[in-house]
């Protein structure tokens, strides 16, 4: 009787251990689960709408690059489109056509409806007559397509930072509404091309590519310059405020150049060109905004192919089969 109660007890108290090993190995599991939840909120949740996307078992096409080459090829491109274009011009555009008044054998740039108009000539005006408006055609999808794949993959990234807390929900959802306009606005630049500026009507449908260009360089600029504040990524140690001065200096000449163009179409020029002074300053606005929007962009998207892979701020953008998902 003695054995068998001490062979019961040995047993009660087995019976006990597992049943306290399974509790703790539930708990465990518990914890693991609820840790992968919050590893998972964390990482994708925090974005309205989006669901978290499981990681790819094997990808199949995977690149590792700086989105800023992107947007430096396809400014830089805007550069060599207008350097293209004046040899062009200077070289073969014969304009006016013979017998036309102002045909002098060459380009006459004093004889084009914008001179006319602005009592001095835009930096487009090497682009407007052919040949060169042909060869510009071409060139300006070096500009386009570059900086259509960056406003879209910047949006992505800005995404995925905001999902993580990097980044906060004002730029999230500015980089959201200007992403399919600015898209828009690159894409159909080309469209410049189409209508060379003859005469009012001409230039208005002339001008409208160009000015949703500008604005699409101006929000972008925005985007970036918030961007890298809210990254801690200004280079050379540059102050925030410096970065908020430039956004609005950027701001106030392209709605001066913006009104300005369109005082003059509506008959109500707000600066009497005709005079060297005001001229003078309305080409200087014209050439400031060239180089606050494309030249200093360029150059500093260049700088930041350097400066963020020094830090590590690379993007890799993969392709799988949505069926090999874990």
């Amino acid at each position: 009787k003695t054995e068998q109660s001490l062979g019961k007890l040995t047993k009660h108290r087995r019976s006990q251990t597992r049943t306290m090993a399974d509790s703790e190995q539930a708990a465990v599991e518990m914890a693991s689960s609820k840790n992968d939840e919050e590893r998972a909120g964390d990482s994708g949740s925090a974005v309205q709408g989006q669901s978290v996307i499981p990681l790819p078992k094997q990808i199949r096409v995977g690149v590792t690059f700086n989105l800023e080459i992107f947007r430096c090829i396809g400014l830089s491109a805007g550069i060599v489109l207008l350097l293209i274009g004046t040899i062009v011009t200077n070289a073969a555009v014969v304009f006016p056509a013979k017998g036309d008044e102002g045909y002098n054998g060459k380009f006459n740039a004093e004889a084009t409806y914008i001179y006319a108009l602005f009592h001095f000539n835009h930096t487009c005006t090497v682009l407007d007559f052919n040949p060169s408006k042909s060869v510009s055609a071409l060139v300006v999808m070096l500009n386009s397509v570059p900086m259509c794949l960056f406003v879209v993959l910047s949006y992505l990234r800005i995404r995925q930072d905001y999902a993580q807390g990097q980044v906060n929900k004002a730029l999230y959802v500015f980089s959201a509404i200007c992403t399919p306009y600015n898209f828009l606005a690159y894409l159909y630049f080309y469209m410049v091309f189409v209508n060379s500026p003859y005469d009012k009507s001409s230039f208005i449908a002339h001008y409208l590519p160009y000015m949703f260009y500008q604005i699409a360089l101006m929000l972008t600029a925005f985007e970036q310059c918030f961007y890298v504040l809210q990254k801690n990524l200004i280079p050379f140690n540059a102050s925030p405020l410096l970065v908020k001065i430039y956004l609005a200096l950027l701001v106030a000449v392209c709605l001066f150049y913006t009104i300005f163009v369109w005082s003059f179409l509506a008959d109500a020029p707000i600066i009497d060109t005709t005079k060297t002074g005001p001229r003078s300053f309305a080409v200087f606005i014209m050439f400031t905004f060239d180089v606050m929007a494309v030249i200093f962009p360029a150059f500093m998207a260049g700088y930041h192919c350097y400066y963020t892979d020094k830090f590590k701020q690379r993007s890799y953008l993969a392709f799988y089969d949505q069926d090999e998902v874990q």
